[in-house]
């Protein structure tokens, strides 16, 4: 994958996390976890999308996995800038490295599902200009 699409996913995951946090914090529901499915989910869906319109680009395990390192990654630090700043997870050591292998694992998962979508989207549209 390029550096591109690394960094919108990362932003993706990022913002949707920090909103979803953001919002459970507001009404008060006790589940500090949830934002880091909801990153993990965007961010693997935003960086299928972002990588399937490189030209030349191909859904490998390569790619999965290094969009599931830099997810991992992001998982890490937003998690610890939300215990930091907000003390919301009761055992952080388990919540945050947790959150990092389920981040890294959440591309292996659901990349294909966007990309065979958009692979037969494009076709659709190729077949009508033809």
């Amino acid at each position: 994958m390029k550096p591109i699409p690394l960094l919108i996913a990362a932003l993706s995951f990022t913002v949707g996390a920090a909103v979803t946090f953001l919002v459970m914090w507001t009404i008060s529901m006790g589940i500090p976890e949830l934002p880091f499915i909801v990153g993990a989910v965007l961010g693997t869906q935003v960086g299928a999308i972002m990588h399937h319109r490189q030209p030349g680009s191909r859904s490998t395990v390569a790619a999965k996995a290094i969009l599931g390192v830099v997810l991992s990654v992001c998982a890490i630090i937003v998690g610890l800038v939300l215990h930091l700043t907000t003390n919301s997870f009761n055992f952080a050591e388990i919540s945050i490295p947790f959150a990092a292998v389920g981040s890294f694992v959440f591309p292996f998962v659901l990349f294909n599902t966007m990309w065979n979508t958009l692979s037969k989207n494009n076709s659709k549209s190729n077949a009508k200009n033809a």
